[in-house]
């Protein structure tokens, strides 16, 4: 639409357009891409531009255009320091428009707004984009910058909690521990919601730490466990192990912190019986405390991952156009490896896992009370990995169905 009716220039950036710049910019109605982080790169763009210079658009670093129908990627520049950038303008837009009504951290209703206080992450995760993307290079805002920013976003905006969307916040141990500090000594009154990874918890965080945590806002942490299957997990290059899950679930219990732990499904040559392992595992962390765990994601592949080479020799065919990628997302299963009995499994558990050891929890109403009996059915389903067939579950959608429309 907009190139039916001007000449203004498409610019993408993010992810894609850094992992595939090449094929980005095959698409007619893209003119440049950039590769990359992009406050630099986008700046010196849009000068060039405006400049009606020509020649400069070569020498932007991280840069991919187009000329005489030729495609050009420029070098890509070097990682930003954090610290230099100038202070995110939150007035030039309306802030409300992205302050969440609940905390991500207690699930009670609060003023949460997504916050970044650093980018990248060191480790080697086989199906990640870090690796190609950020070069597997993690760079953090200094603790002092951090809650600055969170102190100017609680006097102007009101915010009262925080979703920290760091790829891996607690990379650098001792600048998490500054940052606690600074909390408490500001009086600050926040919940927070972070990522974490169970090697961490277990291997550097005692109880005094995670204390400190919880004293600074941290209610929830959250996990990538991907796999109860240790073959799975040395394929993925996870780097963790299941005897670090149970050790984090009984510390964070301990220290009165909630956690949430994803899973994927899908991975080029998982097998059912490394799917049920990790049935299996979700079943027992449930059995130690009151975990937060979604339905899996689905394994997607990113250009310039393990996995992604992996996926190809398996059979799986990689998008040549750009359009293509919009068919793939984290819950829609269309690797070739996945189908008949083998996807249909996948589908209804990931379904039913909402139910999982619901049977054994205490409450009234009528709603309440199915779920409670739906959830004895998960239970036993879990028990004895009966997952390729799940009647129930229209069951359940219908009456979730007539939930909505009472409440209406």
């Amino acid at each position: 639409m907009v190139k039916e009716n001007s000449r203004v220039p498409v610019v993408w950036g993010g992810v894609h357009s850094s992992l595939l710049p090449g094929q980005t910019l095959e698409n007619e109605y893209v003119d440049f891409v950039i590769v990359g982080e992009g406050e630099e790169t986008f700046l010196e763009l849009v000068n060039a531009l405006k400049k009606n210079v020509g020649d400069a658009i070569s020498h932007i670093e991280g840069l991919g255009y187009k000329e005489n129908d030729k495609i050009f990627i420029n070098p890509q520049r070097d990682f930003i320091n954090l610290d230099e950038l100038s202070e995110t303008p939150y007035h030039l837009i309306d802030v409300e428009k992205y302050i969440a009504k609940k905390s991500y951290a207690t699930g009670k209703s609060a003023r949460s707004l997504a916050f970044y206080t650093s980018r990248g992450c060191p480790h080697r995760c086989g199906f990640c984009y870090n690796k190609e993307f950020n070069r597997r290079k993690w760079r953090g805002k200094s603790a002092k910058s951090v809650v600055k920013e969170m102190k100017k976003l609680i006097n102007d905006y009101q915010i009262n909690a925080f979703e920290i969307e760091d790829d891996e916040f607690f990379v650098d141990i001792e600048r998490a521990r500054k940052i606690c500090e600074l909390i408490i000594r500001e009086n600050l009154n926040i919940d927070i919601f972070a990522s974490c990874r169970v090697n961490y918890v277990a291997n550097s965080m005692d109880d005094r730490y995670l204390k400190l945590l919880y004293r600074a806002g941290f209610r929830t942490l959250s996990f990538g466990i991907e796999s109860g299957s240790e073959r799975i997990l040395d394929l993925i290059h996870k780097d963790i192990s299941i005897n670090q899950v149970f050790e984090t679930i009984k510390r964070l219990k301990k220290a009165g912190i909630s956690s949430k732990y994803y899973f994927m499904a899908g991975f080029p040559t998982e097998t059912i019986e490394d799917f049920y392992k990790t049935t299996d595992l979700i079943q027992k962390m449930k059995q130690i405390a009151s975990l937060r765990i979604p339905a899996w994601r689905v394994f997607t592949p990113y250009p310039g991952t393990d996995l992604y080479e992996l996926a190809i020799k398996q059979g799986w065919q990689s998008p040549k156009f750009l359009e293509e990628w919009a068919n793939y997302d984290f819950n829609t299963v269309r690797m070739p490896w996945v189908k008949g009995k083998k996807k249909k499994i996948i589908k209804n558990a990931a379904f039913l896992i909402r139910y999982l050891e619901m049977g054994k929890t205490k409450g009234q109403g009528i709603f309440f009370k199915l779920a409670k009996f739906f959830g004895k059915l998960v239970d036993w389903r879990w028990k004895h990995h009966f997952f390729t067939w799940a009647l129930e579950k229209n069951i359940i959608l219908l009456l979730l169905k007539i939930k909505r429309l009472v409440k209406k």
